[in-house]
């Protein structure tokens, strides 16, 4: 289980730090949009600003509330757990169902290519384009 954390730590450290880019983003925005970006300071540098300072408190704030709360605990290892037990599929079978994809949409591209040249064709013929001359 001491393996499961760390993955389960990394996991929320990524949550964390993705949170604290969409918080300071966010704030940032509002302040622009109602005009009061001017109370933004910068703290340590044009890149530190206050918005940066409480995406930052927000993020761990709801990272460490995340990683000590039971039962997203208790999901995170079930997670981890399970995804353990997934087999992978190899390199031919990857490239094999690839090839299929790839040969499907091709296929697929031209039939809605045909069907949309007939029906512009249709609609061309119902609706005709009046010249201006």
């Amino acid at each position: 289980m001491n393996s499961n954390r760390r993955w389960i730590g990394m996991a929320f450290l990524v949550f964390g730090v993705v949170l604290w880019v969409v918080v300071t983003k966010f704030l940032g925005t509002m302040m622009l949009w109602t005009g009061i970006e001017e109370y933004d300071f910068q703290l340590l540098g044009d890149q530190f600003k206050l918005t940066t300072l409480i995406g930052f408190a927000t993020a761990l704030s709801l990272g460490v509330w995340a990683y000590r709360h039971p039962m997203l605990s208790t999901l995170s290892e079930e997670v981890v757990v399970e995804l353990k037990k997934v087999t992978w599929p190899t390199r031919a079978e990857t490239r094999a169902a690839t090839i299929v994809v790839i040969i499907t949409v091709f296929i697929l591209s031209f039939f809605l290519g045909m069907f949309d040249l007939a029906w512009s064709k249709i609609l061309s013929f119902i609706y005709p384009t009046i010249q201006s001359g």
